[in-house]
């Protein structure tokens, strides 16, 4: 192949393609934004910016009546309040200060409390639990002892 061909062919097939290239060449911003105006105004693509809300001309029901079906519905608990938190506290505490520390020192006696973070916690057996329990209970003066295992 000569020197001038060698030169001349891709010369010639850019310019091909080139051409080939600028009739489907990709839209200008400008013309994107014409196209996409005139799709909208023409109903083909929805806004979904807006929302709407069908809400009829005119009520049959007055501002009145509205408030008390509101606070009726209120009263009766139909209506929550997430603004508002509300804590069930018990009445009284279950256990004496007495029995806490009573199961504290069998819980300590039997192994039970570790006083490093660096331990496993330790689990109780159900045995070892019951012995705790019956440690409180006798702390406070009943001896009953229940379901002993």
């Amino acid at each position: 192949m000569q020197l001038s061909a060698r030169i001349l062919l891709p010369l010639v097939l850019t310019a091909v393609a080139g051409a080939a290239m600028a009739q489907n060449a990709p839209l200008t911003r400008a013309e994107v934004r014409a196209q996409a105006i005139a799709a909208r105004d023409a109903g083909q693509l929805p806004d979904t910016d807006i929302v709407t809300f069908k809400v009829p001309a005119s009520s049959t029901v007055s501002r009145a009546e509205v408030r008390a079906q509101a606070i009726a519905a209120r009263d009766a608990g139909q209506l929550s309040d997430t603004d508002i938190v509300t804590f069930n506290v018990p009445a009284g505490f279950e256990k004496t200060r007495t029995q806490v520390l009573a199961e504290l020192n069998e819980a300590q006696r039997l192994g039970l409390v570790n006083v490093s973070d660096a331990e496993y916690p330790v689990i109780a057996t159900q045995q070892q639990a019951e012995q705790v329990r019956q440690a409180g209970l006798r702390a406070i003066g009943n001896s009953t002892t229940v379901g002993q295992l």
